[in-house]
């Protein structure tokens, strides 16, 4: 007989699908523990990461970027800063786009001209001229596989070289690059002959889009209350169907996914952490709540502190928080006990999937950091049931 615990506790990571009236939520699992929450919502059909041909529209916004026609009434925001430097796009070009993040707070969903074609092992850029190799991967394997990357590379092409080629051998992946190329040529072929507007590729279903953007592991499993493409899945990927209305409840994650709409997060020293998502940013606030302060408050509040930014990372990528997070820690004096939280900050946050990037002090003591937003998480959902 199944037990959902069982598999969950085994696998290094599980995905569970669970099928709202009006979506579908998702949990991330690592190794039986909750680590991120998603949600796709039925009515937005622009995922992170389809490709499109979209016609530039006229209508140019304060000189820093262009609205397109994705078809289908569907439109999308091209930055500057994310078109090619090598094209400069024109009114009613017709162009190949990239969903790079989602619709959220009313905004239609921006794009980028550096597309990306994902693979497990590496990212084929068909338009992008560089070489980069994860700083995962020990120095030495770096620049090998640099420099037999960029030898396959055509002029004006790239790529990422993935930390999981470092169990793969260099056929694997040659082997690979030859196979997403393709992908690319299909599509700059298939860019030259269309007279409409529309979606061209969604390269990931929901499920393996989520096991991507955390590193494909070796092996997985996704669980779901619905029918899904198997053959889209990786391989090594068990897929369970479990018709059960309330998935959620039967693998005992609702009341970690509740907990995760509420802003209040207690720590274990008395302390906690109240969360406020405003459409600008998130703010972080930390409570020295019950914690007994003594005559310390140096050492006590540098103690709250370092609990607190640990728990901010956890946060962070379980919530799906993007966008600028402003964090309002217990004050200190002490310099060296600033310097060392931001550098616990930066550690803490290092293997989040999603880059985060941790600024430092501003004058009023209060702490910033930048968290990639890509697809819509609960800080999103919690906006829209709140509109």
């Amino acid at each position: 007989m199944w037990k959902a615990g069982d598999v969950m506790s085994k696998e290094p990571m599980t995905v569970v699908l669970e099928k709202e009236n009006k979506g579908v939520r998702a949990a991330l699992l690592e190794n039986g523990s909750v680590v991120s929450f998603y949600y796709q919502s039925d009515a937005n059909d622009v995922r992170v990461g389809d490709l499109f041909i979209g016609r530039i529209l006229k209508n140019r916004f304060s000189q820093v970027g262009w609205f397109v026609d994705l078809g289908d009434g569907q439109s999308g925001f091209l930055p500057n800063h994310k078109q090619r430097p090598d094209h400069t796009v024109e009114p009613d070009e017709r162009i190949i786009v990239q969903v790079d993040k989602e619709e959220r707070d009313g905004k239609v969903p921006e794009l980028t001209e550096q597309v990306q074609i994902k693979g497990k092992n590496l990212i084929f850029l068909p338009f992008s001229p560089y070489v980069a190799v994860s700083r995962r991967l020990p120095e030495n394997l770096r620049e090998h596989f640099k420099k037999k990357v960029s030898e396959w590379c055509a002029p004006g092409e790239g790529a990422i070289i993935r930390t999981q080629a470092g169990e793969q051998d260099l056929a694997a992946i040659l082997e690979e690059f030859k196979s997403l190329k393709g992908i690319a040529s299909t599509l700059i072929c298939t860019a030259k002959n269309v007279s409409s507007e529309k979606r061209v590729l969604r390269q990931f279903s929901f499920a393996t889009a989520l096991l991507n953007e955390n590193h494909f592991p070796q092996t997985s499993t996704v669980i779901a209350n619905f029918l899904i493409n198997q053959d889209a899945l990786p391989p090594n990927t068990k897929f369970i169907y479990k018709e059960h209305q309330d998935l959620f409840s039967y693998l005992n994650l609702e009341s970690a996914y509740k907990a995760a709409l509420r802003p209040y997060v207690p720590l274990e020293s008395g302390a906690s952490l109240m969360i406020e998502y405003t459409e600008a940013l998130t703010a972080i606030d930390v409570n020295s709540g019950s914690t007994a302060i003594h005559n310390n408050w140096e050492e006590t509040a540098f103690r709250i502190n370092q609990s607190a930014a640990k728990e901010i990372a956890k946060q962070l990528r379980l919530r799906q928080i993007g966008g600028m997070v402003v964090i309002d820690f217990l004050r200190m004096e002490k310099d060296e006990n600033r310097y060392q939280l931001l550098h616990e900050l930066d550690c803490l946050t290092k293997n989040d999937p999603n880059a985060v990037q941790v600024f430092g002090f501003t004058r009023l003591g209060l702490v910033e950091l930048v968290r990639r937003r890509q697809r819509c998480g609960l800080r999103d959902r919690f906006i829209q049931e709140e509109n």
